[in-house]
């Protein structure tokens, strides 16, 4: 079993995504997905060590989880980490009950 560095488990996932500046938003696809951070594809990433709003269409019908403010953490490739530095209170809420289905679901 792999060991988990993470202090809060990240679930796999394939969930349609927008982000960067209020506007100029890009396309992504979030690979991975925790309440604090995930990993991004896009075509177009943004720079490492810089900061960008994030929308997540969590695929249930409702509006997507936004994300005030993820910084960049590492880029490899097409992808990149983002970290959540600042979520609302209610979308912290809803991204903890989505990976708690996942988990339920894993």
């Amino acid at each position: 079993m792999k060991q988990e560095s993470r202090k809060i488990q990240r679930f796999a996932v394939q969930l349609p995504c927008k982000f960067g500046s209020n506007q100029d938003k890009l396309n992504g696809i979030v690979l991975n997905l925790s309440a604090q951070g995930c990993a991004m594809l896009a075509e177009q990433l943004p720079s490492k060590s810089t900061y960008v709003s994030l929308e997540i269409d969590l695929l249930n019908g409702e509006a997507p989880a936004d994300i005030e403010l993820a910084g960049v953490r590492w880029i490899s490739g097409q992808r990149c980490g983002l970290e959540f530095i600042r979520v609302s209170p209610e979308m912290l809420t809803r991204l903890q009950a989505f990976a708690l289905l996942l988990e339920k679901a894993s």
